[in-house]
C-alpha cells in the first residue's frame, strides 16, 4: 500500500483531468474535494472515486463546464440546477452563494437538484465555517441509489442519506459533524472490498435479511441492503435518513427515494447561518470552549485516553498524514496509475 503526499496526489488528479481537457478550475476544485477527503481519512470519499470521475467524463454522465442555473431565488433562498456538472463545483458554488445571501439576511438556504455526486459533505461545510457561519447540508441519491433497508425491511429503499455541520471556534478546528443515515457510507463498503477485507457485522443484511460480511454481496445481482445506524434504536437512523430525503429531494426538485430507474446523483439542501446576526462572535466562541472542556472532562471509559468532539478525530487524522503520508490501497493506486 503505497504511501503519497497531498501534493502528490493533487498532481496526479490534475494531470488525469488535464489530458481529459477538464477547465484548470473545475479540475480544481474536484481535486481538492477528493484529497481533502483523503487528508482526514474520508478515504471512501477520496481519489477512490477519481476512476469513477474519468468514466463518467467518458460515458458523457457528467457535463463539464455546465452552467449552474439559477431557476428561482429570493434575498434569502436560491434553488439551484446543476445541468449534471460536477458534484463538487455546483456544491462550492451553492454553499458560497448561500454564505452571501446569510451575509444579508442572517439565515440562508439552497435547494439543488440535477448534481452529480459530490463527494464529502464535510468539507463543504467547512467553507462556512471559515467565513465564521454555521452549516447544515443534507444530500440523498436524486432518487436512486436506494442501498438502504428502512427499519424492519430487508431491502433497500433509501439512499445513505448523508448529513453534515460544521460549527466554527475562533483560533481552532471546527467541530465538524459529517455522517450517513445508513450505519456506514456506503463508499466504505468499496474501501473494504479493494483491501480484500470482511465488513463488520451489522453492516449488511442479504437478500434473506441475514447478516453478511461479505462485501461482494452489496454489489451482486441481488444486492445485500445497508442498514440504518442505531443498532438496536436503528428506528433513529432510519426517521433521520427520511427527514434528510425529504428536504434534500422533495424540497429541492431531485425527488425522494424511489423504484424507477431514477439517475443517481445528488438532490442537496444547504443551510447556513450567520453567527454575528445573533451574537459576537467571540463570545460565541467562548462559549463553546468551555462547552467543549466540560465534555471532555467526564470521566472515561477503561482504554479510553481523550474523550473527542464531532471532527477531531478527521483533523488529528489529518495532522498524522501530512507528517506520514497519504495511504492509498492497492487496488485504487494501480486504477489510478492506468488513467495516466
Amino acid at each position: 500500500m503505497p504511501n503519497v503526499t497531498a501534493e502528490e496526489l493533487t498532481t496526479i488528479c490534475l494531470n488525469i483531468f488535464q489530458k481529459l481537457n477538464v477547465s484548470p478550475y473545475e479540475a480544481e476544485v474536484v481535486t481538492r474535494s477528493m484529497v481533502d477527503a483523503n487528508r482526514v481519512g474520508h478515504d471512501s470519499h477520496g481519489v477512490i472515486h477519481l476512476p469513477k470521475y474519468v468514466r463518467e467524463l467518458e460515458e458523457e454522465v457528467i457535463q463539464p463546464n455546465a452552467p449552474t442555473e439559477m431557476i428561482h431565488e429570493s434575498a434569502s433562498i436560491a434553488v439551484l440546477n446543476g445541468n449534471w456538472g460536477f458534484g463538487p463545483v455546483i456544491a462550492t458554488r451553492a454553499v458560497e452563494l448561500a454564505i452571501q445571501k446569510a451575509k444579508q439576511t442572517d439565515i440562508s438556504s439552497v435547494a439543488v437538484s440535477q448534481c452529480n455526486e459530490v463527494g464529502r459533505l464535510g468539507g463543504y461545510a467547512c467553507l462556512a465555517a471559515e467565513a465564521e457561519m454555521i452549516a447544515l447540508l443534507m444530500a440523498n441519491d436524486h432518487g436512486g441509489g436506494t442501498c438502504v433497508a428502512p427499519h424492519g425491511g430487508i431491502e433497500g429503499r433509501l439512499s445513505t442519506n448523508p448529513i453534515a455541520c460544521a460549527v466554527p471556534i475562533e483560533g481552532q478546528d471546527p467541530i465538524v459533524l459529517d455522517m450517513s443515515t445508513s450505519v456506514v457510507a456506503s463508499g466504505k463498503i468499496r474501501v473494504k472490498q479493494h483491501g480484500n477485507e470482511q465488513l463488520p457485522q451489522g453492516w449488511l443484511i442479504n437478500i434473506d435479511g441475514e447478516p453478511t460480511t461479505d462485501a461482494d454481496d452489496f454489489y451482486g445481482m441481488t444486492p445485500a441492503a445497508l442498514l440504518p445506524f442505531g443498532g438496536i434504536a436503528a428506528h433513529k437512523g432510519f426517521g433521520l435518513s427520511v427527514i434528510v430525503d425529504i428536504l434534500a429531494g422533495a424540497l429541492t426538485g431531485a425527488g425522494c427515494s424511489r423504484s424507477d430507474d431514477a439517475r443517481v446523483g445528488n438532490g442537496l439542501f444547504v443551510f447556513v447561518i450567520n453567527v454575528a446576526s445573533f451574537r459576537g462572535f467571540p463570545g460565541f466562541s467562548a462559549e463553546i470552549c468551555r462547552f467543549m472542556e466540560y465534555i471532555k472532562s467526564a470521566k472515561r471509559a477503561a482504554g479510553v485516553d481523550a474523550i473527542q468532539m464531532p471532527g477531531e478525530r478527521g483533523w488529528d487524522e489529518q495532522r498524522k498524514r501530512e507528517r506520514e503520508g497519504i495511504p492509498i490501497d492497492t487496488e485504487t493506486w494501480q486504477q489510478i496509475q492506468a488513467l495516466l
